[in-house]
């Protein structure tokens, strides 16, 4: 069931795939933090705020993926509200056709668009201090995109977007997408130690406890940075995937073979990054990854 469930003071949530932040500013005004995802749930949120008298003036947008910008459109439609979005996101959610393409590397072919990725363009402004609402502070969360931010209300929740992920996110998606594993790491170290009265992740339910969650998130991407690093030695990229997959018991279909790819790579780069590891074309022109 979708609602909309208050939190402190002026900070509520709607709890949905993508939970969405709600910020009453007065006047029958409020700011969402992200729009979730499918229609059902974009037109049950707007339900719920014209049940209460309330208008949306301003939507910040954590990052581009599509389950947090879908409702972009129907609410800037509606109410004309402004719509923020970091530097490195802002032009993803005005051009979301994007966001496939990078993930199909840059080949246009139908996979890249798949009606998931497939969500109405909206105008975003890039947020900085200067247009950044009063009261909300943002903080940068990089590692799952591009640029990501969170937001801290003036009622101390923070809502983290996808920063950090629930355990049942891990179980069911065994290798969930993030754009920088080092990046990422460093974030959940931040986060793990952060203060603040109640966390709202994207994927799973507010708490006042996130070190717990944080430690999880750091030992499972930690336990996968691993199996990529032990599988490492002598192998093509298309024979480490393979075993990859494997090893993960992953149900692998064709649809989510780019997304499982983009992954492998990544982790590779930090293992690269990290100088664990190397590449060298072998003497039939094939790029073989070994272990330092």
């Amino acid at each position: 069931m979708f609602e909309i469930n208050k939190l402190i003071g002026n900070t509520s949530y709607y709890s949905a795939f993508s939970n969405v932040g709600i910020i009453d500013v007065g006047d029958g005004e409020v700011i969402l933090i992200d729009t979730c995802d499918h229609q059902r749930m974009i037109r049950g949120l707007d339900r719920l705020l014209g049940a209460k008298n309330l208008r949306v003036k301003t939507i910040i947008d954590t990052h581009c993926h599509v389950d947090h910008i879908a409702g972009n459109k129907y609410f800037s439609d509606k109410y004309g509200c402004e719509i923020l979005a970091p530097k490195g996101e802002a032009f993803f959610v005005s051009y979301p056709d994007l966001e496939a393409k990078f993930y199909y590397a840059g080949i246009d072919t139908e996979k890249s668009r798949n009606p998931f990725f497939m969500v109405e363009p909206s105008v975003a402004k890039v947020i900085t201090p200067e247009n950044t609402p009063e009261g909300l502070e943002i903080i940068s969360l990089p590692g799952h995109s591009f640029d990501m931010v969170g937001v801290r209300t003036q009622d101390d929740v923070v809502f983290l977007a996808d920063a950090i992920l629930s355990k049942r996110t891990w179980d069911e998606h065994k290798l969930p997408f993030f754009y920088n594993i080092n990046a990422a790491l460093e974030t959940l170290e931040e986060i793990k130690n952060m203060k603040g009265k109640i966390f709202v992740p994207a994927h799973n339910v507010p708490t006042e406890n996130i070190g717990e969650l944080a430690e999880y998130n750091i030992m499972r991407m930690k336990e996968r940075k691993e199996l990529v690093y032990d599988i490492c030695e002598g192998l093509s990229f298309d024979d480490m995937f393979a075993l990859m997959i494997e090893k993960l018991n992953i149900n692998l279909v064709t649809s989510k073979y780019p997304m499982y790819a983009v992954m492998l790579r990544n982790f590779l780069q930090s293992l690269v990054d990290d100088k664990a590891i190397y590449a060298k074309i072998d003497e039939d022109t094939r790029l073989i990854y070994h272990r330092n």
